[in-house]
């Protein structure tokens, strides 16, 4: 293997961490994957043309929150078999009863 020479701070590409979340991003769908890199695209061209760094700040907790969330089978589980028709495209559900729903 070829050594790696990162900077001060960096996190290996092997860190068990990185394993967990990579586990995690393998088990997604293909759309789930594609709107990660999505995110990750606006995230970085939001910095990018502002020069903002909340908007990678931000990326990056949300991205490992949603990690943390996808590698917990039941979560998943709910997320997949939710019902698709309740809510119509584009609209909201009140927080009360999105977490109903997870506590089913």
């Amino acid at each position: 293997m070829n050594e790696e020479f990162l900077p001060a701070g960096s996190v290996s590409h092997d860190d068990p961490a990185v394993e967990r979340a990579m586990a995690t991003i393998d088990g997604l769908e293909p759309a789930e994957q594609r709107e990660l890199l999505r995110s990750t695209c606006r995230a970085m061209l939001a910095f990018q043309r502002t020069k903002d760094i909340d908007h990678l700040v931000h990326f990056a907790n949300n991205l490992l929150a949603t990690i943390r969330l996808r590698g917990i089978p039941d979560y998943v589980e709910a997320v997949r078999s939710a019902p698709k028709d309740r809510v119509a495209s584009g609209g909201s559900l009140d927080i009360d009863e999105v977490l109903n729903r997870l506590m089913e």
